[in-house]
């Protein structure tokens, strides 16, 4: 599944093309424009989550069009890219130029991956910081648990989305525009705990809500859930748990002190379990 989609404007087509072979490496698809005029052209009739332009192409400086740009873009951010035709002092004028014209992000080149790949988790953080939802990512094999504590979160307000494992969480789901992950630990495949170590390490900004039964009289829950806790779970709860329990703990590993969005949160909650 794709992470999201880029369209990149450079009259360069063979730097267009190495572009977006790096984003496929990172799991993200692309869409190529030569010119401005194309990329226009492509804003009209598809979203995108994230623009990706040369600072000039054959007919000028992308800056001039930022207003037409951002009018046709909906909530995609822009970052412009340039080489200041190979010149230093030229590349560092161009990126100031195009943040003092209202650029989100401005990337020299030649970049590499990793320079990509930063800018890609900075798009995810753009898209979160406007997003009205807190986006909650459930990993559960039991169907029926999982479809209990989907509907629940729903029924507060969350925007929940859901796998059976690891493995189709990485594979299906963008980490980088989750807020939340409620997890088995005891699952098939790669496992609760090497799996929250793994979020934790790519995705810091994931709370980690774990959630466990014992294997055994010796191997009990509270076993299982110190594993997850060193492997980086913001919260545990022991199975079974109640849904409102469920709830406070997802509250709780998302609550700002000062965000007025929690008082309604937790008023949701009580409200559903007070009837």
């Amino acid at each position: 599944m794709s992470q999201g989609s880029v369209l990149i404007m450079d009259q360069n087509r063979d730097l267009a093309q190495r572009i977006a072979l790096m984003l496929h490496q990172q799991k993200w698809t692309s869409v190529l424009s030569f010119d401005q005029k194309m990329a226009m052209r492509m804003l009209k009739g598809s979203r995108f989550h994230l623009l990706l332009f040369d600072a000039y192409d054959a007919n000028g400086a992308t800056i001039e069009h930022i207003d037409q740009i951002r009018g046709e873009a909906q909530d995609a951010p822009l970052a412009i890219m340039s080489d200041g035709g190979g010149r230093g002092n030229a590349i560092n004028a161009a990126m100031n130029q195009a943040r003092v014209a209202g650029a989100d992000f401005v990337l020299p080149k030649p970049f590499n991956p990793e320079k990509l790949k930063n800018l890609l988790a900075d798009t995810n953080a753009y898209h979160r910081a406007r997003s009205k939802d807190h986006n909650i990512l459930v990993i559960e094999d039991n169907e029926d648990l999982r479809n209990d504590i989907c509907r629940v979160l729903k029924q507060v307000g969350y925007k929940v989305s859901y796998a059976a494992n690891m493995e189709d969480a990485f594979f299906d789901h963008n980490l980088g525009l989750i807020d939340v992950v409620v997890t088995a630990v005891l699952i098939p495949g790669i496992g609760g705990i090497e799996g929250t170590a793994q979020i934790k390490s790519d995705f810091g900004h994931c709370k980690v809500v774990a959630m466990s039964e014992g294997v055994d009289a010796t191997i009990t829950a509270v076993h299982v859930l110190a594993a997850a806790k060193a492997a980086g779970a913001d919260a545990l709860l022991p199975k079974p748990f109640t849904m409102h329990d469920l709830l406070k703990s997802v509250a709780g590993v998302i609550r700002a002190k000062d965000d007025p969005a929690e008082d309604l949160a937790q008023a949701a909650v009580d409200a559903i379990f007070a009837r």
